[in-house]
């Protein structure tokens, strides 16, 4: 069971094709970062961008309902160069999000290349029970040097 919690309330969350997202979650929102990583996929490299985001929009819209994330959230996906495909990573996430209870709204693309997106706040979020923040440096991941 712990090594379950771990895996999932990590910073840095693999993908199964070899991508990962970098989660970083603070007071005022939470941020992912989206990476190809050692997915290499096709030699298509739109093509290879374009699978590692919409896995990773599967996979957001998991950790979001797992963690029970609440507030503004923005995802920085892996630049994508066709129109169509920014459409179609944006129409997954919304539908995978349609499974949750709690209310969420993809706002949309800012003008740099971010996606916007909000999901009601209704409590604490989950790790607040099984992980407490760090005395030395208060939940901002960084010790003060000796």
């Amino acid at each position: 069971m712990s090594e379950q919690l771990d895996r999932a309330f990590q910073s840095k969350i693999w993908l199964d094709s070899g991508g990962y997202l970098v989660w970083d979650q603070t007071e005022a929102l939470t941020v992912i970062d989206v990476n190809t990583g050692k997915y290499t996929g096709t030699d298509d490299l739109e093509d290879t961008v374009f699978r590692t985001n919409v896995e990773a929009a599967d996979e957001i819209a998991r950790l979001l309902r797992l963690r029970d994330v609440g507030g503004i959230i923005i995802v920085d996906f892996i630049d994508m160069g066709t129109e169509e495909h920014r459409h179609q990573v944006v129409h997954r996430l919304e539908a995978t999000m349609k499974r949750d209870r709690t209310k969420c709204q993809v706002v949309g693309w800012t003008r740099l290349g971010l996606l916007e997106m909000t999901r009601k706040k209704a409590r604490e979020s989950v790790s607040t029970f099984f992980f407490e923040t760090c005395r030395a440096c208060q939940g901002r991941g960084k010790l003060p040097v000796r």
